[in-house]
């Protein structure tokens, strides 16, 4: 089969699309044929060695695929070849026509849910909703801040944030493109980040009021403004740093206004029983029943895996990318 490694951190020149080896199911274990690998701003980090773990090489990219299962190992009773099925895997490996992975890191797919679709309700949506549920849990009436609300969790997030009772949603985004693409998932507001006085802005439009829960993954100088916009006893919580530079936090400015700031890491869920297939669970549901709208997918071949991380590189896209290992 055929996957895409990387023996060397770099950027999107390091990946190499090589033959794979040949996969057979053992006990309690699924071979998946890959129909859409997800793409995500983590697999640039972890490209780079700047990931919050360390990450081994020669690595295999890929921390969700969907597809169908191939083979079934021994002791699997309930999973039959054919089926469709979403893959979490936390070790990676997604980059690949095939994946063989355990019946725990196994979710069936609904019926009417594509697998494209689907892997941008494993990092993206699980992000957005266990932020709003676990980390930061949202209290009916609030107003909930969306940094790079176009992108795949943010677009998710403002709506993950109506859903669960948000008062008012406002985006930020870079681009009118974006600006408007994050009205269209239900911003009640979107506000140029990109602007010197982007807070300024921000208070004018919401009447002065700051927001109650900041979801920011930029980092750097977005990070340190948005404490300008935190309503006292508000909640910052960050999930990455895209811009590639730490902010550190004034512990006097926490004091005075009861502010607190969270970090978010995904994997660090993974394992605490049932909270992620129940997680996941809601937002298929929601998704069912036409409440959550998946964000636009953006195709590219395996073999292109290397020009899709430089279209994230360039934010060039919204939503979700993913890599269709068939084509």
């Amino acid at each position: 089969m055929k996957q895409v490694q990387f023996h060397e951190y770099g950027g999107p020149e390091a990946l190499r699309c090589v033959d794979g080896p040949d996969l057979k199911p053992g006990d309690g274990q699924v071979l998946v044929k890959v129909a859409a690998a997800g793409v995500n701003f983590a697999d640039l980090m972890r490209l780079s060695d700047s990931y919050v773990e360390p990450t081994p090489l020669p690595y295999v990219l890929g921390m969700e695929a969907a597809g169908f299962i191939e083979a079934v190992g021994p002791g699997v009773d309930d999973l039959e070849p054919g089926a469709p099925v979403l893959a979490i895997l936390g070790g990676g490996g997604g980059y690949s026509q095939y994946v063989l992975t355990s019946t725990q890191e196994i979710v069936a797919l609904p019926p009417g849910l594509g697998a494209a679709e689907s892997t941008a309700l494993v990092v993206q949506g699980l992000t957005a909703y266990l932020i709003l549920t676990q980390t930061a849990p949202l209290r009916r009436g609030e107003a909930v801040l969306v940094h790079a609300a176009a992108g795949g969790v943010g677009s998710l997030a403002v709506q993950v944030a109506k859903l669960l009772g948000a008062g008012t949603v406002i985006a930020t985004a870079s681009t009118q493109d974006k600006l408007d693409f994050s009205r269209s998932v239900g911003a009640d507001l979107a506000i140029d980040y990109t602007r010197d006085d982007w807070t300024e802005r921000l208070l004018e439009a919401t009447g002065g009021q700051p927001a109650d829960i900041i979801l920011e993954m930029v980092g750097g100088e977005i990070f340190r403004r948005s404490f300008d916009v935190l309503a006292p006893f508000g909640r910052l919580v960050g999930y990455g740093a895209a811009s590639g530079t730490a902010a550190a936090v004034d512990t006097f400015t926490l004091l005075r206004l009861n502010h607190t700031v969270s970090g978010f890491y995904l994997g660090g869920y993974f394992g605490r029983g049932s909270l992620i297939p129940e997680a996941l669970t809601q937002l298929f549901t929601w998704v069912r029943d036409g409440e959550l709208r998946i964000p636009d997918v953006t195709c590219f071949p395996l073999a292109r895996a290397a020009d899709a991380h430089r279209a994230i590189q360039a934010r060039q896209t919204t939503g979700k990318v993913v890599l269709t290992p068939w084509s």
